[in-house]
Parts: C-alpha cells; structure tokens; sequence
C-alpha cells in the first residue's frame, strides 16, 4: 500500500483548511449599498454609499463601479491599491474617488462631484473577489429662484408674472398674498421644457390693492422636497390712479342726481299742492256766489 509523505499530507491540510476559510469569510461578508435612494440638487457633490459588513478591509480588493444600463458605464476602478482610470466613461472624468484611508474599515463608497442631470439612474458596487454587488440609486434634481416683474394692469388691478427656468422634475407654481392664502391666478402654468429636460414654468395673477401689497411667487417640487419663494411689495403708484378718481366721480355725480331728483320731486308737489289751493278757492268762491 502506497502511503503519502508527512509533509504532503500537512500541505494538503493546510491547503484545505484555507480555501474553506476563505470560502466560509467570503460568504459571511456582504455588500451593502443603501435602502433609499441619494437624492441631489445639479451641481451637489454626493457620496453612494457601498461597504462591507462586517467590517473587513477591502484595500487588497478589487471594486468596480459601475451604471445599470445598457451600455454598462464604467465609473470608477480601484485595482491593485490604487485608481485606475483605464476605460472609465468619459463624463466621470475627473469626479470620481473613493476614501482610501476607509478602506481598512470596509468603506468602499464612491464620491462624484459636481453631478448633472445625466448622472440620474443606478450604480452597481461590485467586489470580484468575494463575488458580490448591491446597486444604489441616483436621482438628481435642479431648482433655480424665481422671478417677479409687473407685466401691466389690468381693471383694477396690477397683473403680476413669475419665471423661473432650469427646474427638473417639472415643478408646481402658485401666487399667495401676504397672509400665506393662494391667489386664483390668471389660468394655468404655461411650460416649457428645454433640450436637457429642464423646465422653464411662468404664470400670472392679477392683484387689488391690500393693506401691504405684499404678495408671493412660490415654485416647488415635492419629489426632491425643494422650494424657492421670491416675494414682490407693489408701489401704490403703480395700481391704476382712475381707480380712486372714477370712484370719486360716480360718487358726486350720483349725489347730484339725487339731489336734483328730490328737488325736482319738491318742486313737483310744492306746484301740485299750489294748484290744488287755488282749485279749492275757485270752487269756494262760485258756491258762494250761488
């Protein structure tokens, strides 16, 4: 019976009991991405957050990030200890790192800088070594300050316009007085949407003079909970002056015509009452006369 040296036989062992350990420490270990997407304003610098748990160093690791699309967008590679930016996607370049000093502690999370529009969608965090992924979601969002102008008058009152452009997603507009309660504007927002996908949205609302002439444009979006507010104090000088004057005019005028109604109804019954007398007397006096 052939038996195997000592040595070979404690090779084998140890061989064994390595790859099991490694197999056993690669199956425990997970990647773990985020529950909630990360949501930004253009512009923002974000962080998609990736590590491992339990915390084990991931400096001796391969990370590869990457998009969840058709094309498959390589975004970021840490190879060999170090970043490597062979075959990365043109658009990232120059935005992407990851935090080497956490490494050790199992931190594989991806900084981009200065995120756009077209950064929007899912990213998968892949480690080869232990053979796992998890993807994180990215949505991104742009805002800008309204603005307010005087676009006229009209009746009564002063026709107010709000503008505000470069807004995604498509945002919601609306006019309040200086209490918070919303104007009734004049129809709906008119929108439009450029060829980057921003909106520009406008809208007007016609407004009387209040104690304060302070009124409000308010443009939010509540799918990236933002809002911008830019609030107007309107002149009194610029509300239509024959306001004030006609109101006057048609006061006097109707005074007048009352005036002149109720004299002329006077005189009418003072002749009346006069006629009557002297009808009497006439009548007094042929009686008599009989």
């Amino acid at each position: 019976m052939k038996t195997f040296p000592t040595s070979a036989v404690w090779c084998f062992g140890i061989l064994f009991i390595s790859v099991s350990l490694i197999t056993t420490g690669s199956s425990e270990v997970q990647v773990v991405g985020s529950a909630d997407r990360v949501v930004a304003l253009a512009g923002d610098d974000i962080i998609l957050p990736c590590s491992l748990k339990p915390s084990v160093s991931a400096e001796d690791m391969t990370v590869q990030w990457t998009r969840l699309n058709l094309k498959t967008e390589k975004v970021h590679l840490y190879l060999d200890g170090r970043n490597s930016y062979v075959d990365q996607f043109p658009s990232y370049r120059g935005r992407t790192s990851m935090f080497h000093e956490k490494l050790k502690n199992g931190n594989v999370s991806l900084k981009l800088t200065r995120v756009t529009l077209s950064d929007a969608g899912g990213y998968r965090c892949f480690i080869p070594t232990l053979m796992k992924d998890t993807t994180v979601q990215l949505f991104v969002g742009a805002v800008s300050q309204p603005v307010i102008s005087i676009d006229g008058t009209k009746d009564w009152g002063v026709v107010l316009k709000c503008e505000s452009g470069g807004w995604f997603p498509e945002p919601e507009m609306e006019w309040l007085d200086s209490s918070g309660t919303i104007l009734p504007a004049d129809g709906p927002p008119e929108r439009h949407r450029d060829s980057e996908g921003r909106y520009t949205v406008r809208r007007h609302v016609t407004v009387d003079k209040t104690d304060t002439n302070r009124f409000t444009c308010r443009v939010q979006q509540p799918e990236i909970n933002h809002l911008k507010e830019t609030e107007i104090n309107v002149s009194d000088d610029v509300f239509p002056k024959s306001q004030v004057g006609l109101i006057v005019g048609l006061s006097i005028l109707l005074a007048v015509v009352v005036l002149t109604a109720s004299a002329g109804v006077y005189k009418w019954r003072k002749h009346t009452e006069k006629n009557q007398t002297i009808s009497e007397k006439i009548r007094y006096f042929f009686r008599g006369q009989k």
